[in-house]
Order: structure tokens, then sequence, then C-alpha cells
């Protein structure tokens, strides 16, 4: 369905009767907020909680994020001259990526019972449109794409995409290892695995540095000093549990190994992450990745922990994925990334 734009006041309005969409007007939207994003992901069968203040943590203001203009609200008018009801929200925003691609990406939440209408399509073009916007201000020798996200359960998302001929780039799985078995990996002979200490945190940091510039989900914004110092002082870090290799002098491999005591009592369970899993190229063949993935899935046993997630890219060129299965882990989801050429009709 086309938009016929009008922009009055902030509200853009469309042909879908009574349909309009605003900017996020202050810290009072952030209810509404949560009220569609609770709905969409029950929705969509996605078991998710979450409180009012992680949604104005998310949506509050930054140097690449204005809520006024980068949450857009839609809402239908309400029945016997009631207010008008929210039914549905996106966030856009964008990143840079390697190879000098610029990614314009959406998220987008809709209430179950206002799907099938047309509604997600005429949300998506608007998302389109105020990337656009965004995309105007950046350099025009880079290549720009739009980007959106599904989880394999989002299947009215997943067909919106496509109806806007978005095309799937990637799939990332969520792997489960239950740790009733974990198997048996030595470390081998040549690293040393030492307790993390604060003056190692920059080697740390500066090797996933290097290892993410060659990734498919690279994100040049995530690697600036100011966010190294935020990530030093992260209070969610368990540096203690962080299984890291090194030789000599160099760090060659690692896996962050963590906890979220918080989350697992939000959703009775024991879960741990063993997350940033890399090895070096030198170092790489030499079964050094697997004995830090075996040490981190005792060590979260040892920790009263029932099962370890992972995310992984099922293309990654260091076959990561087929290691993580021979491991024992399990697909547990799937979640796909879909681009789109800016500029692509519809």
């Amino acid at each position: 369905m086309h938009i016929v734009e009008q922009i009055k006041d902030n509200i853009q309005v469309t042909p879908f009767a009574g349909l309009t969409f605003r900017g996020l007007q202050g810290i009072e939207d952030c209810p509404l907020l949560l009220a569609v994003f609770t709905g969409s992901l029950q929705a969509d069968k996605i078991v998710e909680k979450i409180s009012l203040e992680s949604i104005a943590r998310w949506y509050a203001p930054s140097d690449k994020f204005t809520p006024s203009r980068d949450i857009l609200i839609a809402s239908v008018d309400g029945s016997n001259g009631e207010p008008p009801i929210v039914i549905g929200y996106s966030r856009v925003g964008w990143y840079t990526s390697g190879n000098d691609i610029r990614l314009y990406y959406q998220d987008s939440f809709l209430l179950e019972e206002w799907r099938g209408k047309g509604i997600w399509q005429a949300m998506v073009r608007q998302n389109e449109s105020r990337l656009r916007q965004i995309a105007a201000d950046h350099p025009a020798t880079t290549h720009k794409f739009f980007q959106g996200w599904a989880a394999d359960t989002q299947l009215e998302w997943i067909s919106v995409l496509e109806s806007k001929n978005y095309q799937v780039v990637r799939r990332f799985h969520n792997m489960l290892h239950h740790l009733d078995k974990i198997p048996e990996r030595l470390l081998p002979a040549e690293f040393a695995v030492r307790p993390v200490q604060p003056d190692h945190f920059r080697k740390i940091w500066e090797t996933q540095k290097d290892i993410n510039e060659g990734l498919f989900e690279y994100v040049a914004e995530d690697w600036t000093e100011e966010k190294y110092q935020a990530w030093r002082v992260n209070p969610s870090h368990t540096p203690h549990l962080w299984q890291v290799a090194w030789y000599g002098d160099q760090v060659t491999g690692m896996v962050l190994t963590r906890i979220n005591e918080a989350e697992n009592k939000a959703r009775y369970r024991k879960r741990g992450y063993t997350e940033h899993i890399f090895v070096r190229q030198p170092w790489r063949n030499r079964g050094l990745a697997s004995a830090l993935i075996a040490r981190s899935l005792t060590i979260l046993k040892a920790q009263g922990i029932d099962e370890a997630e992972l995310g992984v890219d099922a293309e990654n060129e260091s076959e990561a994925f087929g290691l993580y299965q021979r491991l024992g882990y399990k697909t547990e989801s799937i979640d796909t990334w879909f681009r789109k050429p800016m500029g692509t009709a519809d």
C-alpha cells in the first residue's frame, strides 16, 4: 500500500483509516512502547521480560539517536471520540560496517490484532523515509543498505520484509549446550590461561577489535575509545569466569564467559553464556578454541549453571558453527538478517 505523506505537527497521515505516525514525545510514552513491545513478542511466541526502566534506557537520546524523529509510533483513531490508540512502533538507526558499507536498520513491533491490514507495510515505508533523510547527510560514496532482522517465529514480520523486497543475507544460530555432559579437551601445551587482571583488559579489547573487523556483523562504532572505557567498567562483566589464552605476552584466544543472575531469576532458569569466542589466525587449528570452550562449560557447571548459550553466524569462515555442533551445542532458534539496497523499488 502506497503512503500519501502529509506532514503537519510531526504527524504523517496514511490512506488507512485513522492511521497516523508520530515521534516519541517524552518519558510518558514509554509505558505505551512497553505494552506494544510485550504484546508483539507474545504474538510471535518470544519470551522476553522487559521492564519499563529498560525501555526508557534503550530509547534515551544519544549523539546518533533522536527519539522524537527516530521512534515512529503508529496510532489509530479511538472510537466514539476517544484518544488515538497506539498499536505499534519502530525504531530506526544506522551503523558503519566493513568495506565502506553503511547499514540503515529498523526494529518494528505491531500488536497482533492489527496485523494483516497493510499497517506493517506502511510502517516499513515510513521507516525507510526517515532512514533516507538520515542517509542524505552521509557520504555519497558509501554503499547504503536498508536492514532488518527477524527471529524464526516472527513469520508475519518476515512476510512483510519480503513483500518490501528485502532479501535474506545471513542466518545466525542461537545455540544451547546442556551441561550434563561436557566434552574433555586439553589445553595445548604451548598456551597458558591466566586469571584476568584489570591490566589485561586493553589487550583483550584490542584482540576482540582486530577479529571483529573481519566479521559480517562488524559495527565500527562499537570499537571507539569511548566504548572501550565503558566496556572496561561494565558492571555485567564476570572476568573471573573469562578464559583467555596467552602465548607469552600475546592474547591468542578467548571465551568471555558470563552469567546474568538477574536474568536467570526473572526467567526461572540457570543459564550462562559462552560469548566472544575467538582464536587469532596464527594459532588456529590447534584445538585451542575447543579447550577454552570446554573450560568455560566446566566453570559454568561448577557455578550451578545448567546450560550455556552462544550465537554464531552459520556462514562464519572459520567454520565455528560446525565446531560448536561437535562440542555438543544444538540450535535453539535462528535469527535472519535481511537487506535491501537503498533506492530499490518496492
